[in-house]
């Protein structure tokens, strides 16, 4: 692993010094190049001369909106700080010229390598002026002054904007124009929540006008439209005041004033919409429900009935209308699902027909995922997984899924002269979603749930081969529940999960090798997990510039199993279920983020995590699948996974390490935090800290005395710090971070702040204590 990760590096300088060599060489014959009298377009710069009525917080916020609104946008340049003036791309169009050949070589490296020259001009600066002042006054600076210049003695050339705001407009008060009639009331009740803001904005008008018309096609008003909102803005009865008029326009149409019922539902599976028609007056047939047109009978009705929100004979609502559509999405069945309303065709009716064409997805589909493995243990190899899945397994938007998994881990560093190193692993999963609650007593009114609850089974077996050592064999099964309450809350219910883990095939090499150490007892040691688990997830909550989310999960085992021990009362059964062991803890983990942007540049991000588990009765520590651990590229960023704690624990280079030395623990303290810095869209920076460590909660066999958790948990704390680079390309963000040790908790205490001994000119401490870090995506 250390050797991959030096060769990453010395790829990453190389690449990035052929980047700046190319870019300057290229850039410095740009300006030979250009036509006579251009110049390039080098961005944009502003600079407001604000009035006492614009905090200075929110500054550099309008300074971004006004700089966003400029056109066009410049030529790419290098995306590093010092090179940002280099319009590289351009180089690289003046230094390949016009290819008469689509294909070939060159043909590609100028459509990946090319910009065409943007220019710059007087126009277009006044241009630019002009828009950004009619935008100040929008924001209410009605007499807002924005003056552009560039200076055309520069090749490359950035236009230079001052926006002078004068004082800004605040809203005085807002008159409400009392309506009469059932629409009246409707819409003085949607305007009852109006809040235009302090001050004048046109963009906060908007929105509070779809506000109102969102609140008026919720109550049935289906063709009421937001123009049919009339807000008028006077400036004439106070100074530097705004007095505002709300109301319905006079020249709303008689049908935007009725409401509208459901009345029939049709659902067309791979078929034409085809508008039924009733125009027999006499006729009472309506509201007879969903009419599912399914020539293939490919889907119960039933599914239907609880994705469609809608109900005959209840008002039109646009919520609902919004929460079909994520439930049918959320099915995973539909390729294309498209919707429409019609009107029935009766004289003065105020009844609608809703269609809905779904186009299906395949049903079954079988795919194929080969993955590489390094591990910093010097263990190397791949994964083979083959995955076959039913979307529609009983024609109720069932999903299937059965995988079937292999890899193997051959030892091509570390200790390569054993050879009991090389690791195999066989297994398969079998996984089974329903989209429906199936419980006894539990029901999901679909009129009320904003997304369809799950029903969720899960089957599993997996075999770990230690070559020439031993076999761990595990089965495992769980029952879940997941629905969605509220906005942005998901709960997570497993009342029923069982894992079995049992060893085989143990051989008198690894007998020898507990003879010398009888910890390694503990891996031969079969577990039997039953138990339930909760788990609650915030989503992130805006609040202004900041925003928080959280995870909570509450996971418990072996309750059920100890209470029948208490009432068999037999001691030589205490303990054992089935014949084996069974395991009793509860464990609890917390994941709190907060996030906080100083301006649309620098953002600080922080994460801390608390994890406890609590092993009692016939447990002395948890099972190792539901230990916590430190360290990695998404953790403590400076100590290699799994390479820190429990506690003051310190790895001495034993046989026995080779088997147990996990670095896993029952209690959890993880803190991270992070300064991220923007320079363009494509660099992103970050300096950041994290701190953290595991414990035992009360079993110190394995570890030591040093490992368990006690009132000094603070001390015991390894830190952290390092740089990071993250490297934006749209779809994926490719991560850096360069970290290295402040404090390493095993060493004896004085010896623990590790900073002193800094030697970056020291390749054997380069070797230990630069820790690189690749990874796709932020680490929180």
């Amino acid at each position: 692993m250390e050797r991959t990760d030096e060769r990453q590096m010395k790829l990453t300088k190389y690449i990035l010094t052929v980047l700046i060599f190319a870019g300057l060489i290229s850039s410095c014959k740009v300006a030979k190049k250009l036509p006579p009298g251009e110049k390039l377009y080098a961005g944009a710069s502003l600079k407001i001369i604000k009035n006492d009525s614009l905090d200075s917080e929110k500054l550099p916020e309008l300074k971004e909106e006004l700089l966003a609104l400029t056109r066009p946008l410049p030529n790419t340049t290098l995306p590093l700080p010092f090179l940002s003036h280099y319009p590289y791309k351009v180089g690289f169009y003046y230094f390949f010229g016009t290819t008469k050949k689509e294909k070939g070589i060159k043909s590609w490296l100028k459509k990946n390598l090319t910009e065409e020259p943007v220019f710059i001009n007087a126009a277009l600066v006044d241009k630019n002026a002009a828009n950004l002042e009619a935008v100040l006054k929008t924001k209410g600076y009605f007499n807002a002054k924005v003056a552009g210049k560039f200076d055309p003695k520069k090749t490359l050339a950035a236009a230079e904007y001052t926006a002078t705001l004068n004082r800004r407009f605040a809203i005085d008060s807002v008159i409400f124009v009392k309506n009469e009639g059932k629409f009246g009331e409707d819409f003085d009740k949607a305007t009852s929540n109006f809040k235009p803001g302090q001050y004048f904005d046109l963009n906060n008008l908007k929105l509070s006008r779809l506000n109102i018309d969102k609140e008026l096609r919720n109550e049935g008003y289906f063709h009421f439209k937001p123009d049919y909102v009339g807000i008028e803005a006077d400036t004439t009865i106070k100074p530097k005041k705004v007095v505002l008029k709300v109301g319905p326009k006079p020249e709303i149409p008689v049908l935007a004033k009725r409401q509208y019922q459901i009345n029939d539902i049709f659902v067309n599976i791979d078929t034409k919409t085809e508008v039924v028609t009733n125009s027999d007056p006499n006729s009472l047939d309506f509201f007879r429900g969903l009419i599912l047109d399914d020539p293939n009978k490919k889907y119960k009705e039933t599914i239907f009935s609880d994705a469609i929100a809608f109900r005959p004979g209840t008002f039109f609502n646009n919520d609902l209308q919004s929460i079909t559509n994520n439930r049918l999405i959320g099915l995973s069945n539909f390729k294309f699902i498209k919707s429409h309303y019609e009107v029935v065709n009766r004289l003065d009716s105020t009844l609608i027909d809703v269609y809905y064409n779904l186009q299906t997805n395949k049903p079954k589909s079988l795919r194929v995922e080969a993955n590489a493995i390094t591990r910093s243990s010097g263990l190397a190899g791949s994964q083979l997984s083959l995955n076959w899945q039913n979307i529609n397994t009983f024609r109720g938007g069932e999903f299937f899924k059965l995988s079937l998994n292999g890899n193997f881990e051959l030892q091509v560093g570390g200790n390569k002269a054993s050879e009991y190193r090389d690791n195999y692993r066989l297994g398969a999963d079998a996984q089974f979603n329903i989209p429906r609650f199936v419980a006894p007593f539990i029901k999901i009114d679909p009129e009320v749930s904003k997304v369809l609850p799950k029903t969720q089974i899960k089957l599993g077996y997996e075999s770990f081969i230690k070559t020439g050592l031993y076999n761990l064999n595990s089965a495992r099964a769980s029952l879940n529940y997941a629905w969605t309450r509220g906005r942005g809350i998901e709960h997570s219910l497993k009342p029923i999960g069982v894992n079995l883990v049992k060893s085989s095939n143990i051989s008198t090499v690894f007998i020898d090798e507990i003879f010398a150490d009888p910890r390694l007892l503990i891996i031969l040691e079969n577990q039997f997990i039953a138990g339930g688990a909760y788990e609650i997830t915030v989503s992130p909550k805006q609040y202004g510039k900041s925003n928080f989310s959280y995870r909570g999960s509450f996971d418990f085992a072996g309750n059920v199993f100890g209470l029948i021990d208490k009432v068999r009362n037999n001691p030589e059964k205490t303990g054992r279920m089935f014949g084996e062991n069974f395991s009793q803890f509860a464990r609890f983990e917390n994941d709190l983020r907060y996030k906080h942007d100083f301006n649309p540049t620098i953002t600080w991000a922080n994460r801390a995590i608390v994890g406890l588990g609590v092993p009692y009765g016939n447990s002395l520590q948890l099972p190792f699948v539901s230990q916590f651990f430190v360290g990695g590229n998404n953790s403590l960023r400076a100590f290699r996974a799994r390479g820190v704690g429990p506690g003051t624990y310190e790895k001495k280079g034993t046989a026995a390490e080779e088997f147990l030395g996990n670095n896993t623990g029952d209690v959890k303290l993880e803190l991270n935090t992070e300064l991220r810095f923007k320079f363009n869209n494509f660099l992103n920076t970050a300096l950041f800290v994290d701190a953290g460590n595991v414990w035992m909660y009360k079993d110190e066999y394995i570890y030591g005395e040093g490992s368990l958790f006690s009132k000094n948990f603070y001390k015991e704390l390894a830190v952290g710090t390092g740089l990071g680079f993250r490297f934006d390309f749209s779809f994926i963000i490719f991560r850096i971070d360069v970290a290295t040790p402040v404090v390493k908790p095993w060493l004896p205490v004085g010896d623990k702040w590790v900073l002193k001994d800094i030697k970056p000119f020291d390749k054997t401490w380069r070797k230990e204590n630069v820790i690189w870090n690749f990874a796709v995506g932020l680490p929180f």
